[in-house]
């Protein structure tokens, strides 16, 4: 849900502005790197139609291209090697220590590289003074001097860390604003750091807030977010699920609708983005399914929805009767997986009838039923000959109803009887009567 949100962010601003998305896989963490999750990630993106104008080489690609830069920085003195014990991974996020190796002589450290001696590179970080750095959001960010050590930007074995893969890479495509969560804080300085010493150019940075848990934690599958994968799984609508992710952290974003790509890049806005992390809420989600599925074309509902009218037994609804079955339940579901399963119970029949007695007219309507002939067997005709024996029984709809809805279907409610009968049709209808009548001591 984070990165989708944060793909979103990148796609309506680039839109907004005449510009580029692009996409790009830092796979520089080799031990969490897999073709598997990209082609996971295109997919999601895709589905939303958050569709990336230009996907770039993966880092691990252009290692050439960074080594390069990291021989300018060395030669620079911005960079040199550091010879200790399980040192790859520290300072990548927030390293305080000044090293010793920093102060080794650099015919000293040649001489050592060149007897086999393993080490990383990190970034000799200028000492004493603090880091200010402007974010969109934030405004000016200062890093006190003592909270920066010398970073990481070359492991042992010769791989690049996302600190300097992020910067070169960044600034060869030209890259003007940086968008990004705000666990990316940290390493804003650093960049900056690396940047100066390069003579290169600062993006904009634009630090969202992280979305949350119903308990406030950071979210997390623990804390009930699911992959997008798993909401297209559940056939969750994509614009439904765009809607929804547009709303956390952007104050402008239409809240009472469905707002498709087009509309909210066209009024997209980073200054109206709000800095109070927002919390994942599925029911506010919903409220986007839901809106979706009430305004989606009715054709496209049935032809997803047609395995769940049964099979051909002899009698088929026709689609006007089906569809006015999907017009009564859609409103209620967020997804096509739960329209589907409605109708399922809405035609199949429940358990819920076990112990009801079984009224004295029930034969009697057996009876008027069959006696509609086939070619007449419509929900408006059945309506109008239920309501006239209701009549002519001089009972309360709710006394003639409901136990004929618990016969029909095993559930006390639902959708209007006429479309119920209509679409299970009248085969199966009387034969689920028929067995009321024939073994009332069974029900």
């Amino acid at each position: 849900m984070g990165g989708a949100r944060t793909a979103l962010f990148n796609y309506l601003w680039a839109k907004r502005n005449g510009g580029r998305f692009l996409l790009r896989f830092e796979d520089t963490d080799r031990a969490r790197s897999a073709i598997c999750h990209e082609d996971s990630i295109l997919g999601d993106l895709k589905w939303l139609g958050i569709e990336p104008d230009e996907i770039t080489a993966r880092q691990s690609e252009r290692a050439a291209r960074h080594a390069e830069v990291l021989a300018l920085l060395e030669r620079r003195n911005a960079a040199y090697p550091c010879f200790c014990a399980a040192s790859d991974e520290a300072g990548a996020i927030g390293e305080t220590s000044r090293h010793a190796c920093r102060d080794i002589p650099g015919n000293e450290a040649r001489a050592r590289i060149a007897g086999g001696e393993k080490c990383c590179w990190r970034f000799r970080a200028p000492s004493g003074q603090a880091h200010t750095f402007r974010d969109r959001l934030r405004g000016i960010v200062s890093v006190p001097a003592d909270s920066i050590g010398d970073f990481v930007l070359s492991r042992s074995d010769g791989s690049v860390t996302y600190l300097l893969a992020a910067v070169v890479d960044d600034c060869d495509s030209r890259v003007t604003h940086v968008i990004r969560g705000e666990e990316h804080l940290p390493n804003a300085p650093k960049q900056e750091m690396i940047c100066g010493a390069l003579g290169w150019d600062l993006p904009e940075w634009v630090h969202i807030p992280m979305i949350l848990d119903g308990e406030r934690h950071k979210l997390s599958k623990r804390g009930g977010a699911a992959a997008i994968s798993r909401y297209r799984e559940l056939e969750w609508p994509p614009d439904a699920i765009v809607s929804y992710l547009a709303t956390l952290s952007w104050a402008r974003a239409p809240t009472d609708r469905i707002a498709g790509l087009d509309e909210l890049s066209g009024i997209f806005d980073l200054d109206s983005v709000a800095l109070a992390p927002p919390v994942h809420d599925e029911s506010r989600m919903r409220h986007f399914g839901r809106e979706h599925m009430a305004r989606a074309p009715r054709r496209e509902l049935l032809e997803a929805c047609r395995s769940s009218f049964g099979p051909d037994v002899g009698f088929m609804p026709p689609d006007a009767e089906k569809i006015s079955l999907i017009d009564e339940l859609a409103p209620a579901c967020a997804t096509l997986g739960e329209l589907r399963s409605s109708l399922e119970t809405e035609l199949g029949y429940g358990a819920d009838a076990q112990g009801t007695d079984v009224p004295k007219w029930l034969p009697a309507i057996l009876e008027r039923l069959s006696s509609i002939p086939e070619s007449d067997w419509s929900s408006a005709n059945i309506k109008n000959s239920l309501k006239l024996f209701q009549k002519e029984l001089a009972v309360k709809g709710r006394d003639f109803f409901h136990p004929l809805r618990l016969f029909l279907t095993g559930r006390p409610q639902g959708a209007p009887l006429g479309i119920i009968l209509s679409c299970v049709g009248k085969r199966e209808a009387i034969r689920r009567i028929g067995r009321a009548c024939d073994e009332p001591n069974k029900l």
